[in-house]
């Protein structure tokens, strides 16, 4: 029965507040716009100088995401948005938006974004 209570106690502190390291990661949150306007069914995707890209959806324009500080090369993507009643094996519709490859490629990227410990102002992309 000790041992029991004793094994309890060590996880229950494990999940105390401030008893975790923290990952450095930073809640960062913007806005993704093209010509002024919110850019739906869309995502934004942060690379890293090294390590794993993070993703962050936007299905209306706005997206969240956790980032360790640094600076990333971003893209941007839009999906097709599905009229109501749209079945499994109808054809997609065409894109209502076609980003430049400026924004959408990896490789061609304009778009740079830089996390600072701590940041909580928006990083907001509104494309030309």
């Amino acid at each position: 029965m000790r041992s029991f209570l004793l094994i309890c106690l060590i996880v229950s502190l494990a999940y105390l507040p401030g008893c975790s390291k923290s990952s450095g990661e930073v809640k960062v949150h913007g806005k993704l716009a093209y010509m002024g306007k919110p850019l739906r069914a869309s995502s934004v995707t942060f690379f890293p100088t090294t390590g794993r890209p993070v993703i962050a959806t936007a299905p209306e324009g706005e997206y969240t995401a956790e980032l360790m500080p640094g600076e990333y090369t971003t893209v941007v993507t839009v999906g097709v948005e599905r009229p109501p009643g749209f079945k499994e094996g109808d054809p997609d519709p065409k894109p209502t938006v076609v980003l430049p490859d400026k924004y959408t490629s990896r490789t061609a990227s304009t778009l740079k974004t830089s996390v600072k410990p701590g940041q909580s102002e928006p990083i907001d992309f509104d494309l030309k």
